[in-house]
């Protein structure tokens, strides 16, 4: 039996990721199914880098470098195609068992992982990445039967996929009517042919025939997503096999694929409940990793994009769902971390069960968002906004500026395509400065403009809370822990505010929260009598029924209220339940 040239192997699976990584762009443009999304590419980019950044460039057995590749890939695998690929190299990995490093049994480990594949999914679609990798599979061993030559084998086996590739524009409806094969099928073709040329020494030749999406498209016919949210969850030391949890999501979704082992399973899902499906998830094991993606945002900024300016910010920035959506907002998910697990800001985890872990005492804090979150964003906003402005949580509560200034530079984005704010404000402030940003842009300011007057507004916005319990905020350090532990001993109520640098500072005590409440609204009617007060809005942490209270009082008192909102889990954490917090902006001094 012929040995595998491992080296060869090894460089073209990495020759094969950087083919992938370059046609990014394009695989975003012609991402039609399941959902037009635009993010195709973006999804097998992040599996590829995955896979660059986490196999070493060093002499493997075929076993431990199917097995490298295999769990490299399950780290970085997002979306439908991406968590398909991914099952693909881990059955590929798990099908190969020769201690040897034999050209037969790696091409029975290619053509026995597209079964696993298609296990992987509830309801598996030909005319998808699934056809080409089954067609280049059964192509490679049938072809090796013959020959026993891996190099003649790889060459016939990619003419084989490009013709099944074509193919797919016929057998999804949705492909057939915009003219276009499936972006993630051209995903795994490129992947083969970058393979196949370094494994064959051959210069790079892609057929006119696969060339079809180099301009951007137009017109393409697509519908809104079924559900709103791309979710996915890796669960550590499953207790269920993955047909039982088919079983149990069959229902709350579409597009489910769960690939993985024994130690770990990965999970994608289409769904409008991601709450309710972690819920489901968590009696099955330890909730390690969460990934939740706005798919009805990304169809709407890909299909009919509202300003030519993205607005980002995090999801400490509290303010209404509906308004986040119709503006088109970007949002980073903060982590929250409870014990061994980690939950994703307003979508996996919100101020209930934050309010049930600690009814249960469990030690919860608050993380900035991952470095793969941001990217991510970043990678989906490159190509289709002409600049972005980022607003983020006070960077001395949080690292999230600092990790999205670190980011930006690392990717060498230019300056004037992307700016960040360090809003210095936190909660429902940070959500009113991001709403003014959203109505600079509406209003066609420049990016300078709207950068520079944000800048200046951030300064002139204010927020109090009135907290029910201090000791979360002395806990977590937002408010020094000497004068807490006063305010604690004598039983006082806090009014807790913001600097000018963005740190919290006590700046009031009461004998109840009524009371705090009372002296806040007597704060703020007093720049509305100065004609002081631009804008207001109310947040509180599972106390609906007083910030409604309180927001009539101070409609009635000031005539301006844009909006009450549930607060953030973050902000749950660090302020406690019960709180009630008012923020406002101060109206512009003029000479």
């Amino acid at each position: 039996m012929t040995e595998v040239g491992n080296m060869r192997l090894l460089h073209g699976m990495l020759n094969g990721a950087r083919e992938v990584i370059s046609k990014k762009d394009e695989l975003n443009r012609i991402n039609v199914f399941p959902v037009a999304d635009g993010d195709t590419g973006s999804n097998l980019a992040s599996l590829m880098q995955a896979i660059i950044d986490n196999v070493a460039q060093k002499d493997y057995s075929t076993k431990e470098l199917l097995d490298e590749v295999a769990s490299a890939a399950l780290i970085g695998a997002r979306g439908n195609s991406g968590m398909i690929f991914a099952q693909y190299l881990n059955a590929v990995a798990e099908s190969y068992h020769h201690l040897e490093s034999t050209v037969e049994e790696l091409v029975q480990a290619f053509q026995k992982a597209v079964n696993k594949a298609y296990e992987a999914l509830l309801d598996p679609k030909e005319g998808t990445i699934l056809s080409v990798m089954s067609a280049w599979s059964e192509a490679l061993a049938e072809n090796y039967t013959k020959e026993k030559s891996l190099h003649h084998s790889l060459l016939n086996a990619q003419e084989v996929a490009e013709k099944a590739l074509a193919n797919t524009q016929f057998q999804m409806p949705i492909l057939k009517k915009n003219r276009l094969v499936d972006s993630g099928a051209k995903g795994f073709y490129y992947f083969i042919v970058g393979l196949t040329n370094a494994y064959c020494e051959k210069v790079a030749v892609i057929s006119e025939m696969v060339e079809d999406a180099q301009e951007p498209i137009e017109h393409v016919e697509t519908s809104k997503p079924l559900y709103r949210y791309c979710s996915e969850f890796i669960i550590k030391s499953p207790t269920a096999t993955k047909q039982t949890i088919q079983t149990v999501l069959a229902t709350k979704g579409d597009s489910l694929v769960i690939v993985g082992n024994e130690g770990q399973i990965k999970l994608h899902i289409h769904t409008n409940e991601p709450k309710e499906v972690l819920n489901l998830l968590a009696k099955y094991g330890t909730m390690t990793y969460q990934k939740v993606d706005d798919m009805r945002l990304q169809y709407d900024v890909t299909k009919k994009p509202r300003a030519k300016t993205a607005i980002v910010t995090d999801s400490i920035a509290d303010l209404p769902e509906e308004f986040l959506l119709t503006h088109q907002i970007h949002v980073l998910p903060m982590n929250i971390l409870a014990e061994d697990e980690s939950f994703l800001d307003k979508l996996t985890v919100g101020p209930t069960m934050i309010k049930e872990k600690m009814m249960q005492q469990v030690k919860m804090s608050t993380a900035q968002p991952t470095i793969r979150s941001v990217d991510a964003l970043l990678s989906f906003l490159e190509n289709k906004y002409e600049q972005v402005l980022i607003i983020t949580v006070s960077a001395k509560l949080s690292g999230t500026y600092q990790l999205i200034k670190q980011r930006i530079k690392q990717k060498n984005l230019a300056s004037d395509w992307i700016h960040v704010i360090d809003s210095r404000l936190n909660s429902v402030a940070e959500g009113l400065l991001v709403k003014q940003a959203v109505e600079l842009v509406e209003a066609g300011r420049t990016f300078e403009e709207i950068t520079r007057q944000i800048e200046q507004t951030a300064k002139r916005s204010f927020i109090y809370v009135a907290v029910a319990d201090l000791s979360p905020m002395v806990e977590s350090g937002r408010i020094p822990r000497f004068l807490g532990k006063i305010a604690q001993k004598l039983s006082l109520f806090p009014i807790v505010s913001l600097d000018e640098n963005g740190e919290g500072k006590l700046i009031g005590v009461s004998f109840s929260q009524n009371q705090s409440m009372k002296k806040i609204i007597k704060k703020v009617t007093k720049l509305h009598q100065e004609d002081q007060l631009k804008e207001l809005a109310v947040t509180h942490v599972s106390s609906a029924d007083m910030a409604n209270d309180w927001g009539k009082q101070l409609q009635k008192l000031t005539g301006q209220l844009s909006y009450i909102v549930d607060s953030s889990a973050a902000i749950a954490i660090s302020a406690g339940i019960g709180s009630v917090a008012v923020a406002g902006i101060k109206k512009e001094e003029t000479i």
